[in-house]
């Protein structure tokens, strides 16, 4: 029926619905297609599924620029139906040294950048002048102990962060030791077995020394700490394995050290033992008297000794080489490695030499991080993120392992550094503008 003036008569009509009918038919699949992350590759003339790209970094206020074009968006940064390609990330912030990385975008993957806290530009501080022989920061980072060269003495000393006073403690002569700080507690002790040097501090209290020779007569090998918060020390003499509480005195033989090593963790007594009827080496664990065997593998002639263990991994070094092996419930990795330290964070096990640097998680394999042509001289994690100080020949760069981006921090020739890695503050030795000593670097 048509009406008199209609504009829009039978066969218009129809023609508009048909036509509409076609386009939600054209449109809908689409639409459908978009939301679920499909995108067409004008350039290549097909359909293809979309990924996404999710950053969020430390400080909040940084800006992000992809493929050199700025995000408007503040942390956490999303974005969907990113089409797969390769793409240029930088993270910038006023203060702080430029974070950038390659990455590609994946069908129905997610790129993710996280766990990223950037490093600020400063300028390093002097602390103390001097020849520094040692350093070492205590566990809550309020206290360094550190050896300065005098003369034909070695003087040792604690800084008090805090407040910045200096305490004398003692000189030894021509002296090289170890600076073991407790675990929970500001206990330490320095120790060089062929000095016969193992001087028990409290470093809240420095006048209070504890010579463990004055105690024992014969030649200490190996000390640890505990990790419980009282302080009490583990040491093996060639005879004996003692436990020995600084604060009452009191020593108690634990057993007959008949190991060629040992390690100490959560309780736990791990031993590496020679069995010379197999002429195999044997790890085992005793926990409250009962032990068992972890693995065993054949000596070749060959000297090891256990460096850490903890769950069921342990980490063993040939002595005079620069071979290591880790050891788990499942098989015997080995490789290069001469240091080693377990981050705080992750449970993250890091070994290297000068040329290579190796990680290990417990349930994986050891990684090959790192492998450099240049001498890698110490590291230091420097944030619950593993974020790490690395100290090569003459410089210091930071390294993000997670995504393995690097950048320079100090252009400076530095032998050894910690971390507080909570107020993020680098101490380290250096000479710097004919300045030598101990500096502080906020990071």
């Amino acid at each position: 029926m048509e009406y008199p003036g209609a504009k829009f008569i039978y066969p218009l009509r129809k023609t508009m619905l048909i036509f509409f009918i076609m386009v939600f038919f054209i449109m809908a699949p689409i639409i459908i297609l978009y939301t679920e992350g499909y995108r067409w590759d004008w350039k290549n003339g097909f359909l293809k599924e979309t990924g996404a790209i999710s950053v969020d970094v430390l400080p909040k206020n940084s800006t992000v620029y992809l493929n050199g074009i700025k995000l408007k968006d503040k942390m956490p940064i999303r974005l969907n139906n990113a089409a797969p390609a390769k793409y240029s990330i930088r993270i910038i912030a006023p203060g702080f040294f430029d974070w950038t990385k390659n990455i590609e975008v994946k069908n129905k993957q997610t790129e993710y950048i996280k766990e990223v806290s950037l490093i600020k530009k400063n300028k390093p501080k002097l602390l103390i002048s001097g020849g520094i022989t040692e350093l070492a920061l205590s566990n809550d980072s309020n206290f360094l102990a550190y050896g300065i060269k005098q003369k034909n003495t070695t003087e040792f000393w604690i800084y008090n962060i805090l407040n910045g006073a200096s305490t004398r403690l003692f000189s030894s002569e021509n002296s090289q030791p170890q600076i073991i700080w407790a675990k929970k507690n500001n206990f330490a002790i320095i120790f060089e077995k062929d000095k016969n040097l193992a001087m028990i501090i409290n470093a809240e209290k420095p006048a209070e020394q504890i010579s463990l020779y004055n105690l024992e007569s014969k030649q200490i090998n190996k000390i640890e700490w505990s990790e419980s918060s009282d302080p009490q020390l583990f040491y093996s003499t060639a005879d004996e394995f003692v436990s020995f509480f600084p604060a009452t005195g009191q020593r108690t033989q634990i057993s007959k050290n008949n190991y060629v090593d040992w390690h100490m963790n959560s309780g736990q007594l791990w031993t590496l033992f020679l069995n010379t009827s197999t002429n195999k080496y044997e790890i085992k664990k005793d926990i409250l008297g009962f032990s068992s065997i972890l693995a065993k593998f054949d000596s070749d002639g060959s000297s090891w000794k256990l460096l850490t263990a903890r769950k069921n991994a342990a980490l063993l070094k040939k002595i005079g080489a620069e071979e290591m092996l880790v050891v788990d419930d499942k098989k015997i990795y080995p490789f290069a490695g001469d240091k080693f330290l377990i981050s705080d964070y992750n449970d993250w096990w890091l070994m290297w030499t000068k040329w290579e640097l190796w990680t290990y998680s417990y349930g994986e394999e050891p990684y090959l991080l790192n492998r450099s042509g240049e001498n890698l001289k110490d590291l230091e994690p420097m944030d619950e993120f593993n974020t790490l100080a690395l100290i090569w020949e003459k410089k210091m760069t930071v390294l993000f392992p997670y995504y393995l981006v690097a950048h320079e921090l100090l252009d400076e020739n530095i032998n050894m550094v910690e971390a507080n890695s909570k107020d993020k503050i680098l101490y380290f030795t250096a000479e710097i503008k004919g300045q030598n000593g101990i500096w502080s670097l906020n990071y």
